[in-house]
C-alpha cells in the first residue's frame, strides 16, 4: 500500500472521523446495566468477532468491495445492501448500521468528491458503504477489513470503558488477544464472503432491542 491510500486508510477508521459512533454501544448498555464486567465484555466481544459483525459487516463489506467501481455495480451494492437490511431483525441495530452509512458517504463525498462520483447505496448500510468507498478510494480489500474489524472492536470497547467496570488499559489488552481472532474472522470473510453474511446473536440482539427502554442510558442504541 502507497503512502497515500495508507493515510486514506488511518483517516476512515480514525476515532475522530466524526461519524457518530461513539453514541452507540450495539447492547452493551444493557449487559452493564444487569452487572456485567471484564469477563462478560470478554465473551461479548469474542462472540460478535465468530458470530456477529465477524461474519456479516465484514462479509457485506467485502462483497462491496468485489462489486467494483463501473456503473453496474451499482445495483449489485443496493441488492447487497437490501440483503444486509434484512439480516438486521432489531431495529436500533439496522437504524444505527443506516446511519453510520449515510454519514460516512457524506462525508467522504465532501472529502473526495472526484473519487466517490455518482456512489450511491440505498439502504445506505455501514458495511456496504465501507467496501464501496474503501475501493473507490483506492484501498486494498485485506488493510480494509482488517481496520474496519479493529474498528469495530475498538467501538464496543471504548463503549465498555463509559458504562462497565473497565478501564482503557484493561481494554486494550482484551484488543491484544482479540488479534488473531480478528485475523482469522478477515481471512473467513475474504474466503467465502456469501456464506458469511449472516448473524446468529440471539442475547445480544436481545439486549439491543432491551436498551431501548432502560430507565437511564448513556448510548443512542
Amino acid at each position: 500500500m502507497d503512502a497515500v491510500a495508507l493515510l486514506r486508510l488511518l483517516q476512515l477508521f480514525d476515532s475522530q472521523f466524526p461519524v457518530g459512533a461513539f453514541a452507540h454501544s450495539g447492547g452493551l448498555e444493557t449487559y452493564a446495566a444487569d452487572g456485567a464486567e471484564l469477563p462478560q465484555l470478554v465473551e461479548v466481544l469474542e462472540n460478535q468477532i465468530e458470530l456477529g459483525w465477524g461474519r456479516s459487516d465484514l462479509a457485506a463489506a467485502c462483497l462491496a468491495w468485489r462489486a467494483g467501481v463501473d456503473t453496474t455495480s451499482l445495483r449489485a451494492l443496493d441488492d447487497l445492501s437490501a440483503r444486509v437490511h434484512a439480516f438486521k431483525v432489531i431495529p436500533a441495530a439496522r437504524d444505527t448500521s443506516v446511519r453510520l452509512g449515510c454519514r460516512t458517504l457524506a462525508l467522504v463525498r465532501r472529502l473526495y468528491p472526484g473519487a466517490v462520483s455518482g456512489l450511491d447505496v440505498q439502504p445506505t448500510h455501514h458495511a456496504v458503504v465501507i467496501g464501496a468507498v474503501g475501493r473507490r478510494l483506492g484501498l486494498e480489500l485485506t488493510p480494509l477489513l482488517i481496520a474496519f474489524a479493529q474498528s469495530l472492536a475498538a467501538g464496543t470497547l471504548a463503549a465498555a470503558t463509559r458504562c462497565m467496570p473497565v478501564s482503557p488499559a484493561q481494554a486494550q489488552t482484551l484488543l491484544v488477544q482479540i488479534h488473531d481472532a480478528i485475523a482469522s474472522a478477515v481471512a473467513r470473510a475474504q474466503r467465502d464472503p456469501e456464506d458469511h453474511l449472516f448473524t446468529c446473536t440471539p442475547a445480544l440482539d436481545i439486549r439491543a432491542y432491551q436498551q431501548a427502554f432502560l430507565h437511564t442510558r448513556l448510548f443512542q442504541s
